[in-house]
């Protein structure tokens, strides 16, 4: 049995939930350990123990909240403990607590989804039995090398989706429709340079989603404003990409001057993939360089003339010929790279691996 880990739940989780669907899909056991930060987790899997207590995602780490947690984790570990071999724990923190486990027998699996403090990250892989990265080139971020690992796992972020695409129109609205959804953060995701473009410019139409950083307040005045801003507040994810399929630009800056950006490996590039829709990304990022490379969207400076600059020749025949290109490039991408993605590496490789930890701890395992 797998015993998976994370500050979130699992519908609010999408790397956490492709987990569990193999999990459910190839009828392997498991439980999650979650927490339902802001109380209003609308899908409990019947094999998910959630803490409830409130505490935003954009407000980080609290000392009594993460008190709490490291008890509830200890609780469920200790309760559980003949079931389970393996911990899949999701970042540093939930790590951490889980090594004293690691000298009672279970195998650690650390599944790093935003680096922190790389020298702790660093340690961490040398110790634990397999390390999970969405690129394997955040090694370099976190200085692993490879061979010194005892085992290692690329795992990009591709979703599993459930929605029927919209076809591929080619900018043929009146106005140009922007997407946003996700976590806000102040200054370094691009969000306030876009929010303010579209107040300036009747080109544009946005439809953004999230919460964080108080910008949400922010953003609702600037609805209020102006008629071409829509704000949806916090979404599921199945709503997410809707919005994100309605769109014909999906923006998703990460401003590089924030070192984690540099490596940024995120859903929205998949998501972009899959929708057939270009995505909109910063410059001097390993999203960009992808971007640049297999001609599926837009890379841009990070200030708002940057932003601005991309959508110039934006009414001329050159513009809405390459638009088309990238939009064909997307699909063509995701069909024969991404499509089969999750049978192959989760249900395959991973659980591959997972399985390959329980045979060598005996034959009696639960796994």
């Amino acid at each position: 049995m797998i015993c998976f880990i994370n500050r979130s739940t699992v519908d609010y989780d999408v790397r956490l939930h492709k987990y569990v669907q193999a999990c459910k899909e190839t009828k392997t056991p498991y439980f999650v350990i979650g927490w339902d930060r802001l109380l209003n987790a609308k899908f409990v899997d019947e094999h998910e123990y959630q803490m409830k207590k409130y505490l935003p995602y954009a407000q980080g780490k609290k000392i009594w909240p993460s008190i709490k947690w490291f008890c509830f984790i200890w609780y469920y570990l200790i309760k559980n403990f003949r079931k389970y071999k393996v911990i899949h724990a999701c970042n540093m923190e939930n790590v951490l607590f889980t090594l004293p486990f690691k000298l009672l027998g279970k195998k650690i699996v650390f599944d790093i989804y935003d680096s922190k403090i790389i020298q702790i990250e660093k340690k961490l892989a040398s110790i634990v039995d397999c390390l999970i990265l969405p690129a394997e080139k955040r090694l370099e971020q976190i200085g692993v090398d490879k061979s010194s690992l005892k085992r290692f796992l690329e795992i990009e972020n591709v979703p599993t989706f459930n929605i029927s695409l919209k076809p591929v129109e080619g900018l043929k609205r009146e106005k140009i429709y922007l997407s946003y959804v996700g976590v806000f953060q102040k200054e370094i995701r691009g969000i306030e340079n876009l929010v303010y473009m579209v107040l300036q410019d009747e080109r544009f139409v946005l439809d953004i989603a999230g919460v964080g950083d108080d910008l949400d307040r922010m953003i609702q005045n600037a609805a209020a404003k102006c008629e071409r801003i829509h704000y949806l507040g916090k979404v599921q994810y199945s709503e997410a990409l809707e919005i994100m399929n309605n769109s014909d630009f999906i923006v998703a800056l990460y401003y590089p001057y924030m070192s984690n950006h540099i490596y940024a490996a995120p859903n929205k590039s998949y998501e972009a993939l899959f929708l057939q829709t270009p995505i909109i990304t910063s410059k001097g990022t390993l999203v960009g360089d992808k971007v640049l490379m297999s001609d599926t969207g837009y890379v841009v400076d990070d200030t708002i003339e940057g932003l601005s600059r991309l959508f110039d020749n934006v009414n001329t025949d050159e513009f809405r010929k390459r638009y088309l290109i990238k939009c064909q490039n997307c699909s063509r991408l995701w069909k024969e790279v991404y499509a089969d993605y999750k049978t192959k590496k989760i249900e395959g490789e991973y659980l591959k691996t997972i399985s390959g930890f329980a045979n060598r701890l005996g034959k009696n395992s639960n796994l």
